[in-house]
């Protein structure tokens, strides 16, 4: 059995600002497009009843509805989700110079006879 353990200062992740599901969108999308596609139909009836001014009105809503439908019935609904925060590093300690003198370690090294350096670990 594994103890849970609760560690402070941790970021949370919320799950409420995750996207809707693919089909929560897919049916919204299709009450906007079929809502739509009734107020072209409601045109269409309301341009034979109507007299004149009126009925260009209606035929055209009835003409441009579908391109306004389509476009409105493929943008997806996305949630509103900040950028979060970015991830600031600690500051890293600085190397201070010491008031000794630097020593540097350098292998040891020696002339071979074919004018090539040989270190400790080659020989």
């Amino acid at each position: 059995m594994s103890k849970r353990r609760e560690r402070s200062g941790e970021t949370v992740i919320s799950v409420t600002s995750a996207q809707p599901g693919r089909s929560e969108d897919l049916d919204s999308r299709i009450i906007r497009y079929a809502a739509m596609m009734g107020l072209r139909v409601v045109c269409f009836v309301l341009a034979v009843f109507t007299p004149s001014p009126w009925r260009w009105m209606f035929v055209a809503g009835a003409i441009f509805l579908p391109y306004f439908a389509v476009v409105l019935a493929n943008v997806a609904k996305t949630a509103t989700q900040d950028g979060g925060t970015p991830y600031v590093a600690p500051e890293r300690p600085s190397l201070e110079a010491s008031s000794g003198p630097v020593i540097r370690a350098e292998p040891d090294e020696t002339e071979h006879p074919d004018g090539v350096r040989q270190t400790d670990t080659e020989k």
